[in-house]
């Protein structure tokens, strides 16, 4: 049977649900997508790619172009001791590590010492500061970028691990509510049936056909019956209202599903061998356990090039041009001859800085911590694999066990359905007690009440079965 399109598919495409009026068929695919695109979790779940871009923008911030000035003046009795002015504009480069620095100092009093005194203009400068061993291949600055960038993509995968989640107890959900359906379709016909024949029995008894002691037993059953009917209709209502938890208007508004939608019946897709096997390849792939741990090992070996890194001696230097800009409007180059290295101009500043631990603990510590942190994470990455394709598994030997089940239920119901048929014939003709084709009646439908739970719990198998490979969709 080709099931009719759900109820809930106009409100997908965003249609006034009071047109929801003709259809009942409430299909999992459409309850699926709507829990995929409306749910609050689902939406909670798609912040996280957000805050790793806020993480990737904090990390970024490390090389924005940073502009500082200060001031100090000092005057006291009468006497000018000095005015500070420094204003500097500095640009980060990722590559290299270099900073690029672009400035203004005015330094003047009469307490300065000739060092640091400018002239009474001020003194203009450009320069580069260059690591020349550590941080020349990577530095902080650097790591907390590449790492940044790795979170964006563990927090991808963190969002699909949220979202397999949410799916899976909504697929379970849903198969509950559809076996309440069929135990209360089932439990109705079963109490019709008692109804009928209470009213049967009761016209023989007058008529003299029957005892009255069948009269009395056809009621008990029909009461019997009658709770059991009672409370399957409540298990269906609150079935129902269970499964609306998950269902979301586009807006954030909660949603009921009406009275008339009914669920799909159980799906015929059958999980083979090659199906086992496309879905190890998968989880092998993309599974977001594994690859969060993959993602955290590309973490940890940045982390592990920035230690290795930092056992390097700090060498840097830093060159300057003085009053470079004064010197292009003049034209004034300076005379060379008076200077010492007549191959060096006279407008330059130039530093080196070297530091070097002795016994470098610091950092063959923090070294020896992220090598431990890697084994850790390799060796997880291990487990977990080995986890995930037993979880596969041992999943599908479920879904296939309960293949075989069904069928055999199925079996038991048309054997069980035929022992009744004879009963009632026997019955009919005087050969058989009531208590007998009650007693018939009660176990075959209580075999198809099992049946309809087999089927119930093969869909819940099959949704942990793509659970276990780490997705949510076939």
């Amino acid at each position: 049977m080709k099931f009719l399109k759900s109820i809930f598919l106009i409100f997908i495409f965003q249609t006034s649900w009071a047109q929801l009026d003709t259809a009942k068929v409430f299909s999992y695919q459409d309850f699926y997508d709507l829990v995929v695109k409306n749910h609050p979790v689902l939406k909670q779940a798609n912040t996280l790619p957000d805050n790793a871009k806020a993480e990737l923008l904090m990390a970024k911030g490390a090389f924005d172009p940073k502009f500082s000035t200060s001031f100090d003046q000092k005057y006291f009795a009468n006497t000018y001791y000095f005015n500070f002015w420094d204003s500097q504009l500095k640009v980060p480069i990722q590559a290299g590590g270099i900073d690029v620095k672009v400035g203004f100092e005015r330094n003047v009093g009469q307490a300065l010492g000739t060092d640091i005194l400018t002239p009474p203009d001020g003194l203009s400068y450009i320069g580069v500061e260059i690591p020349v061993l550590q941080r020349l291949l990577i530095d902080q600055r650097r790591a907390d970028l590449r790492n940044a960038r790795i979170f964006q993509r563990i927090a991808d995968a963190e969002r699909v691990k949220i979202i397999n989640k949410l799916v899976l107890n909504a697929a379970k959900t849903y198969w509950d509510w559809y076996f309440s359906y069929r135990n209360l379709v089932l439990t109705k016909e079963f109490y019709d049936l008692a109804v009928m024949r209470y009213d049967l029995v009761k016209k023989r008894v007058n008529q003299g056909d029957l005892p009255g002691l069948d009269s009395t037993d056809a009621q008990v059953t029909l009461l019997d019956r009658k709770v059991m009917l009672e409370q399957a209709t409540v298990d269906f209502q609150n079935a129902r209202l269970v499964l609306s938890n998950y269902l979301w208007s586009a807006e954030g508004d909660p949603r009921e599903i009406p009275d008339f939608a009914i669920p799909q019946a159980s799906g015929a897709r059958v999980i083979d061998e090659q199906s086992l096997a496309q879905l190890l390849d998968l989880a092998r792939q993309r599974h977001p356990e594994v690859q969060k741990l993959e993602f955290k090992n590309q973490q940890l070996q940045t982390d592990w090039r920035l230690a290795k890194n930092n056992m390097l001696p700090r060498l840097d230097f830093g060159v300057s041009s003085l009053n470079l800009t004064h010197r292009l409007i003049t034209g004034y180059q300076g005379d060379n001859s008076k200077s010492n290295y007549p191959i060096i101009p006279n407008f330059y500043k130039f530093n080196a800085d070297f530091s070097m631990p002795l016994f470098l603990r610091k950092e063959r510590g923090k070294l020896q911590q992220v090598e431990v942190k890697q084994l850790q994470n390799t060796l997880e990455i291990k487990q977990i694999r080995r986890e995930i394709n037993n979880d596969i598994t041992a999943s599908y030997n479920d879904v296939k066990a309960i293949e075989r089940q069904i069928r055999e239920q199925q079996l038991a119901v048309e054997r069980q359905g035929q022992l009744l048929r004879l009963e009632e014939m026997r019955f009919g003709i005087g050969e058989s007690q009531l208590f007998l084709v009650n007693q018939r009646e009660a176990k075959l439908n209580e075999l198809r009440v099992k049946l309809e739970s087999m089927k119930a719990k093969y869909e819940k198998a099959k949704a942990t079965l793509l659970f276990a490979a780490g997705t949510s969709e076939w």
